[in-house]
C-alpha cells in the first residue's frame, strides 16, 4: 500500500468517524435529549472500556507462551477489577492496578 493510499484510507476513516458521532449529535438535538434515558447504559460503559483494555493483554501476553499465564499480571487484574465495583470508574482502578503489577515486578513476588 502506497502512501497516498494510506493517506486517503485515514481520511475516509476520519470522515466516516465524524458522520456517526454528528449523526447522533443531530439525531438527539432534533428532539431533545432525555440523560434519564440512557443512564443505565452509560454506567456500563466505564467497566466495558476496563474489561476491553485489560482482558487482551491478560489472555494474550505473548505468542510463544499461549498456555502460561502471569501469576503477576492475575493478581493484578483481580485488584483492578475489584477496586472497579468500588470506584465505579476507570482512572483509579486502572491506576492502583497498575501500581499493583509495578510492585509485584519490582519486588519478583
Amino acid at each position: 500500500m502506497d502512501s497516498t493510499s494510506l493517506w486517503l484510507l485515514f481520511i475516509a476513516i476520519g470522515i466516516g468517524t465524524f458522520a456517526i458521532r454528528l449523526s447522533f449529535i443531530q439525531l438527539h438535538g432534533r428532539g431533545g435529549f432525555n440523560m434519564g434515558r440512557y443512564q443505565k447504559i452509560l454506567q456500563l460503559l466505564a467497566p466495558a472500556v476496563l474489561a476491553a483494555l485489560s482482558i487482551p493483554a491478560i489472555v494474550f501476553q505473548r505468542d510463544d507462551a499461549m498456555g502460561e499465564l502471569s501469576m503477576v499480571q492475575i493478581v493484578a487484574a483481580a485488584v483492578t477489577a475489584l477496586l472497579s465495583w468500588y470506584f465505579k470508574g476507570v482512572f483509579w482502578p486502572l491506576l492502583m492496578g497498575m501500581v499493583t503489577f509495578w510492585m509485584m515486578q519490582f519486588y519478583q513476588l
